[in-house]
């Protein structure tokens, strides 16, 4: 459901504002109920003239130069998820398929099965926000905070004046919201998961650029709330583009619920 300034998400949105499916053919975005949380990786960021950084400055009008999928114009439909190469690599996350509001704020958490020396290593896992407000991330009481596995955060645009809204496409806006530096020795997935671990229940939610808030998790429901958050697969391991499965409408979400239960 859409909320009016519910949540410390939400909230915190606005203050910093006021401071400073399943295979369903993407048309056109229909709003925050449409947004998907999508990665996509490219191979390890090495900075040169010509690209000197990871993500675009968003308080500037113009587009500097930047390794993120929106410089290239790479709608979410051809981001890398399937059996990326071992070793060092980039992850992005952006919010797909947004509304034209803008996205002002996200939440979401992340997990992966490595240890040292096996799979996605976590000594060796960093982020680096690309949107330029505040960050708050948090832990699951075991591995330590974001971005270590089972790890959410909370993170915010400086709107208005960075509001994120590229458009891409047919795809709706682009948020790019950050980027993993991972290291993968063996197979592993690195997927993006509910913000487990607040006092409000799990979170997948993005504020837009009007203070509105909308809390996806809420819409799909627990059972398909993983179908619309981005996976990437290392080594022999397939990932999940979840660009190719946002809701077109709630009524037609709601049907497709109802058929698949049936169908059980």
């Amino acid at each position: 459901m859409n909320t009016h300034y519910p949540s410390p998400i939400t909230a915190l949105a606005v203050a910093i504002g006021a401071s400073a499916c399943f295979l369903v053919p993407a048309t056109s975005s229909g709003g925050m109920q449409s947004a998907v949380f999508t990665v996509d990786y490219k191979p390890k960021f090495i900075a040169s003239k010509a690209i000197p950084s990871l993500c675009d400055n968003p308080a500037t009008t113009t587009e500097e130069p930047n390794y993120s999928p929106n410089y290239t114009n790479t709608s979410c439909r051809d981001y890398v998820t399937n059996r990326c190469p071992l070793g060092g690599g980039e992850v992005y996350v952006v919010v797909a398929h947004a509304g034209i509001e803008g996205v002002a704020a996200a939440s979401f958490g992340v997990s992966y099965e490595g240890s040292a020396g096996s799979g996605i290593d976590p000594q060796y896992v960093t982020w680096t926000p690309c949107a330029d407000g505040l960050s708050f991330p948090n832990n699951d009481g075991v591995h330590g905070d974001f971005p270590q596995p089972g790890g959410g955060l909370r993170i915010t645009w400086n709107a208005p004046g960075s509001c994120a809204n590229e458009v891409l496409g047919a795809e709706g806006v682009h948020a790019v919201v950050g980027v993993f530096y991972v290291y993968a020795y063996s197979d592993d997935v690195l997927r993006l998961i509910p913000n487990n671990n607040l006092q409000t229940g799990p979170e997948v939610s993005v504020a837009d650029c009007t203070g509105v808030e909308t809390r996806l998790n809420d819409i799909w429901g627990a059972q398909y709330t993983p179908f619309f958050l981005g996976k990437v697969g290392f080594g022999s391991q397939f990932g999940l583009n979840s660009c190719f499965t946002y809701p077109v409408s709630l009524t037609t979400w709601g049907k497709m619920k109802s058929m698949y239960k049936e169908n059980q």
